[in-house]
């Protein structure tokens, strides 16, 4: 073929793929193992084996292909495979037969993960896949998450070594357009080193990841409300008809995008569980279509006017399509001429750098009244549990590398004792080799949850409970691993002190067992061990539930090997949780000098004296009278008179803050030092009232099986959704909608009449509030010595549904800051995401038919994962959160945060039920029961920090690491006249803190020996966030390793499965075609162990060490 004429062919590639859900309706296992199926039809081992069979049956013509994206359930069925299946298996990816896209254990959420988890979940399922198969993923599959973040966008594509990303969801005013102007495909540059890489839409264009509409073949096509589409055994007249569709229907894509290569993905949820019909018709249409094709039936112009005169339709997969759109950039550029007739550019590859994607994809919306924004705060508690369980998995795996590299520092090559003492979480399979470290367990459970429909919290009740449960199973098991590694690091091999050394893992229900239990007899002395993963040294308040208000004496085990007093405070609890075993006091003392990637040792003695007069009042918490007031103590609280008009101020040595004396809520904040400023600010708390039709549509959805949308209002999938979205779209787990009148309904708070409820001491200082009559939001001010931030503590619920109406609960804080609607929200706790309250060019462009209007309030919600704030010219606000939720700022000055939802029905997304949590559970599902909630609604506690400055950015990155990765606690007890004998006062794995701006995002072992270790820093700061924290950082690798000589470095890619220099060899540069980058020696440095962080860079090292000779 010369080169004109391969212009003129349409190349079509097949894509045949499954999309399987880790969790959603039914539990990961009901899942694999098709439990359940009153629920949903879907067995993913009986699909596995169903795809195996087709590709090797012998009796067809056609090189049949096939794509898998989910790491979880593949390594779960591939270790069970018997030896000659696995290598049936192994030929068929060695002829890119069986390929996969993404490789993560799950397809993670973009809008409510944190850059950690996902990193660690992708990492997870290319690991197996390299160890196991040495596959290395090229392509990123994000076909059903519910918009795209722009750390996908970059760090998670090319960053793991991904040319291309695919997704099926976009706004749907912005995907028309797209249909409009042929950009369903293009650029997108995303990350702070302007990158671009290559974007595409699935499903044919239509909001979804299926094949075109009328060519289902799949068996479950009926349950899904399509038609009988199969092709086979028709006669030829009627298939003539049915290709002739088929080839209207490429030539419509075709008018869509740029170049000569379409992509059909040909799946959708659970597919292929019989293989052999999806295959046999797909190798129909293939044939059929060059038949009738070739023998002028149909003939091309026709369909495709002066653009093709050819089609050529074949299996492919992701990583095919991509090579050949890169191909297609390459010869539209170097040709330097148009590929198509009918217009100058619109069809032209070489005109996508003229239009790079900045940003993200948010919002995402697939109909008028229709924001996916919802689910940013779903499932509060589980979001919640996600990010501690991430967290912890960072710490252990520190834990565990310290044990390795002291058991290599001094030779003993024998089991260590942490390893002994925790039985080995099981990997996939016992013939398994591809991860060996204890901590599987939590890690698996850890990457189940990032997935889209898992910490999203937009699955059903049951399975929601089954993630939740997965990672207290994990983090137990994580737990023992590293309270064991502990106790060898400080008392050696064997050893049987402390036995009892135990985390405490549910501080924010104020329970720790062992020092609560410990502190009940003054003969006990309780041990605890603040471990820091972060890399730079940190003082910190530890609080520690104990039920005892004996005088506690806090000592420090200082570098002299001498206990040293600090200064510590007892405050009440006041259990607004409702929490069975919550302890009746918080111990709060001052850890200061927590090393880096290490641990510091503290113990607390009970002395027989009782604290009077105030019994549960520790006397370290002094009186304070308000102006003009007069003091009242009652047995459990000090309360403070006050004249109404007059103010509560209490301050910490850096910040003061004003209170209303009558109620407890927050009226200013303000900078203690010369020329600090001050915010004045208007704390509320209320809610939404969630929308819902007279007659719900839910009762007709639950009848059939279920997909989350097509895009297109779904009224292909349910025909009795019919109108406008405006007269039928509820509210639910997916969808935020409010009623039309959008009013915020503000809870009042409660007034003392005569005093509001204070604790304060020299190192903490708590103003309590509550809000409601009868009260179902309880809030704690708490302000700490010495920090430049005010945590500010809620307990919601039950939300009150005596009124038939859901509600989206809602804190918000209004200031005097003049912000012009702009506001700032993380993206995946990475870049700050400018935003703009009624943004027309939301989508990166003019888009005069989009109203920003139809849904004000929801359509201005954005994911915020970590931090959200607002600024002007001299002053900023910021709220740091504890787990992610959905944000905004709806009026000048304002930033509003939903912390609770609480919904009566369902939006008709899938899920089919209504988000109602409860604190007892729910009824087995249908037709065992019809899942009734059972107790009362739930009760969530959470945090948001609060910072003011100057710019908002520099506050917020000060803090996001802390608030991510907060000291973790360990506890034991002993009885008082028993010596314990620590080997060292305290832990660091490194030589000394790191750049202020630098994270250790990663320190694990790769093997059993401890010879190996993976590594990564993180550049924290982006450009011009900060005068000194966005300059480039140097951090020598040799800190890492102060006791071990490093024997090699490698740069890795992101995810670890393939060494940089070769990614930047063969990766597709999209900006400037064949550009060729520089020497990884060059760009880093790394012959003297010198890293080079650029702004906002992350860097993965393989580092081999030994011990020092």
């Amino acid at each position: 073929q010369d080169a004109n004429e391969l212009r003129r062919t349409l190349n079509v590639h097949l894509v045949p793929h499954t999309h399987d859900d880790v969790g959603w309706l039914k539990t990961v296992d009901q899942y694999y193992y098709g439990l359940n199926n009153t629920i949903q039809q879907a067995n993913v081992k009986l699909i596995l084996d169903s795809v195996l069979n087709a590709l090797l049956d012998p009796n067809t013509n056609q090189n049949r292909t096939f794509t898998y994206v989910e790491t979880k359930f593949f390594s779960k069925w591939y270790t069970s495979l018997p030896t000659p299946s696995k290598q049936s298996l192994k030929e068929l990816i060695s002829k890119k037969q069986f390929s996969f896209a993404n490789g993560g254990w799950s397809m993670h959420d973009e809008a409510n993960t944190h850059y950690m988890g996902m990193i660690d979940q992708t990492t997870l399922g290319h690991t197996f896949l390299k160890k196991e198969l040495g596959v290395v993923p090229k392509v990123g599959w994000q076909i059903d998450p519910f918009g795209h973040s722009a750390t996908q966008g970059g760090l998670l594509t090319s960053g793991v070594g991904f040319d291309a990303l695919y997704f099926g969801r976009i706004h749907y005013v912005d995907l028309e357009n797209r249909k409009k102007n042929a950009e369903c495909e293009g650029l997108w540059s995303s990350s702070t080193d302007e990158t671009s890489v290559f974007w595409g839409l699935t499903g044919s264009y239509g909001g979804n990841y299926g094949g075109p509409t009328g060519f289902c073949f799949d068996a479950r096509c009926a349950s899904l409300g399509a038609k009988n589409e199969t092709l086979v055994r028709l006669s030829e007249d009627v298939l003539l008809k049915r290709i002739q569709t088929f080839t209207h229907s490429l030539g419509t894509q075709a008018n869509q995008t740029k170049g000569r290569n379409l992509m059909l993905t040909m799946g959708m949820d659970f597919f292929y569980s019989q293989a052999d019909i999806n295959f046999e018709n797909m190798d129909l249409l293939i044939e059929a279509t060059n038949h009738f094709l070739s023998d002028g039936s149909i003939k091309a112009t026709d369909v495709f006017g002066h653009r093709f005169d050819k089609v050529n339709i074949f299996y492919s997969t992701p990583e095919r399509y991509t090579k050949c759109k890169y191909i297609d950039a390459g010869n539209a550029k170097e040709d330097k001429a148009n590929t198509v007739s009918d217009g100058p550019t619109k069809y032209d590859p070489a005109t996508w750098e003229n239009k790079v994607k900045q940003g993200d994809f948010f919002p995402y919306a697939d109909c008028d009244h229709c924001y996916w924004s919802g689910y940013f705060s779903s499932r509060q508690s589980l979001k919640r549990m996600e990010r501690v369980g991430s967290s912890f998995l960072h710490a252990a795996r520190q834990i565990e590398s310290m044990v390795k590299l002291q058991s290599l520092q001094t030779s003993n090559n024998v089991e260590s004792d942490a390893q002994k003492k925790v039985e080995r979480a099981e990997a996939p399979d016992s013939e398994c080799s591809w991860l060996s470290s204890q901590l599987y367990m939590l890690d698996d459970a850890m990457g189940i949850a990032q997935h889209h429909d898992g910490v999203t919290g937009t699955s059903k009740q049951h399975v929601a409970y089954d993630y939740a449960k997965r990672i207290a199973e994990g983090m137990s098991d994580a737990c023992s691993f590293a309270s064991n590694g502990l106790r060898e690091l400080f008392f050696g091999p064997q050893s049987e002190m402390l036995e009892n050394l135990s985390c405490c893992h549910l501080l924010n229900e104020t329970i720790c067992d062992v020092s609560q239990e410990a502190s009940q007899d003054n003969d006990n002395m309780i041990y605890v061990v603040v471990y820091n993963a972060l890399a730079n040294e940190r003082t910190e308040a530890i609080p520690l539930p104990v039920d005892s208000s004996s005088r506690h004496v806090v000592e420090q085990l200082d570098a002299d090997m001498e206990w040293s007093a600090i200064d510590s405070s007892l405050i009440p609890s006041k259990n607004y949780a409702q929490t069975n075993g919550a302890a009746q006091f918080t111990l709060y003392f001052r850890a200061s000098g927590v090393p880096p990637l290490g641990a510091a040792v503290f113990r607390i003695g009970m002395a027989e004296e009782k604290l009077n007069p105030f019994p549960a009042v520790a006397r370290s918490v002094i009186e304070r009278h308000l102006p003009l007031g007069q003091i009242r103590a009652s047995s459990d609280s000090k309360r403070f008179a006050s004249q109404p008009e007059d103010d509560l101020v209490v301050s910490n040595g850096v910040l003061t803050l004003a209170f209303d004396s009558s109620t407890g809520v927050i009226k200013s904040i303000t900078e203690q030092h010369e020329g600090g400023i001050s915010v004045s600010v208007t704390q509320e708390y209320g809610y939404y009232k969630s929308f819902h039709t007279p007659q719900d549509a839910t009762t007709q959805f639950e009848s059939g099986d279920s997909l989350k949308g097509d895009g297109m209002c779904l009224r292909n999938e349910m025909p009795w959704l019919l109108g406008t979205a405006q007269t039928w779209q509820n509210g639910g787990a997916y969808i935020f909608r409010p009623t039309p009148d959008q009013s915020f309904q503000v809870i009042p708070p409660k007034i003392f009449p005569s005093s509001v409820v204070v604790y304060e001491s020299d190192l903490v200082t708590e103003v309590h509030a509550e809000f409601g009559d009868p009260a179902w939001i309880k809030q704690i001010t708490r302000l700490i010595d010495g920090k430049d931030y005010v945590d500010v503590e809620y307990v919601v619920g039950p939300v009150p549904i005596n009124d038939a109406v859901g509600k989206e609960v809602v804190s918000r804080y209004s200031t005097t800051i003049e912000n012009d609607g702009i506001f700032f929200t993380d993206t995946n706790g990475r870049q700050f995401m400018k935003r703009k309250r009624g943004d027309p060019k939301v989508f990166g462009y003019d888009t005069p038919d989009f109203d920003p209007k139809l849904e004000p309030t929801s359509g201005n919600y954005y994911p915020v994962n970590t931090a959200m704030f607002i600024e002007d010219q001299s002053r900023s606000f910021c709220v740091l959160v504890d787990r992610s939720q959905g944000g905004s700022s709806l009026s000048d000055g304002s930033v509003e945060l939903m912390i609770q939802r609480r919904l009566l029905h369902d939006d008709a997304r899938g899920v089919g039920e209504p988000l109602n949590e409860t604190d007892i559970g729910i009824t087995p599902c249908p037709p065992y029961g019809d899942a009734t909630r059972i107790g009362t609604g739930a009760i969530i506690k959470g945090t948001h920090r609060l910072m003011i400055g100057t710019k908002g950015a520099n506050q917020a990155r000060s803090q996001m690491d802390q608030a991510f990765s907060q000291p973790h606690i360990f506890v034991a007890s002993a009885p008082r006249d028993v010596d314990i004998p620590f080997h060292q006062p305290g832990l660091s794995m490194l030589r000394a803190s790191l750049p202020e701006n630098v994270m250790i995002v990663t320190y694990t072992a790769l093997d059993e020996e401890g010879n190996t270790f993976l590594i990564r820093l993180a550049h924290q700061y982006d450009i011009d966030e900060s005068n000194i924290h966005s300059l480039p950082a140097h951090v020598n690798l040799q800190d890492l390793f102060p006791n071990q000589d490093i024997v090699s470095v490698t740069e890795k890619t992101l995810s670890a499965n393939q060494d940089r220099s070769d990614w930047e060899k063969r990766r597709y540069k999209w900006n400037d075609y064949m550009k060729e980058e520089q020497s990884d020696d060059a760009r880093l440095g790394l012959q003297t162990n010198v890293v080079v962080l650029k702004p906002f860079e992350i860097l993965t090292f393989e580092i081999s060490v030994s011990p020092f000779k």
